[in-house]
């Protein structure tokens, strides 16, 4: 199983692939004091991957735009992201965000193996939660 990441509406558009993103949890929280349902709760999305350094005309390297994505001061901040859930060459899950935003983005190097790793954590405009998709099945 593999996963796809792709972000745009904005200045740049960013694509990872399968060998770059190693887990991906998609969530839906209410309010922890709720005592009903309640119908104000949030849509994330955490991502983690490894990054993937490109040296000179060896392509582009996805993860050095993640750093610069969703800038809050900017009006673009809010862009759409899709999530492909591949399984066997074939999308077998797609989740689209069309109002994300950054909560949260870290890298980590690690010197002793020479690997380092993303964390990105979206969410989705609070207001806008019915234009989420979650579509599978493909293929029946």
């Amino acid at each position: 199983m593999g996963f796809r990441l792709a972000v745009s509406g904005g200045a740049e558009n960013i694509n990872l692939d399968e060998k770059t993103i190693q887990k991906v949890t998609f969530s839906s929280d209410s309010a922890t004091d709720s005592n009903a349902r309640a119908t104000d709760f949030g849509i994330a999305v955490k991502i983690t991957g490894k990054m993937l350094y490109k040296v000179g005309a060896d392509g582009e390297d996805g993860t050095l735009g993640l750093s610069n994505i969703f800038p809050s001061e900017q009006a673009d901040c809010y862009r759409n992201a899709q999530i492909d859930v591949v399984s066997a060459g074939q999308v077998v899950r797609k989740y689209t965000i069309p109002n994300a935003f950054v909560m949260e983005y870290e890298e980590h190097m690690d010197d002793e193996t020479g690997v380092g790793t993303f964390y990105l954590h979206i969410k989705q405009k609070k207001d806008e939660n019915d234009a989420v998709k979650i579509e599978g099945g493909y293929g029946e």
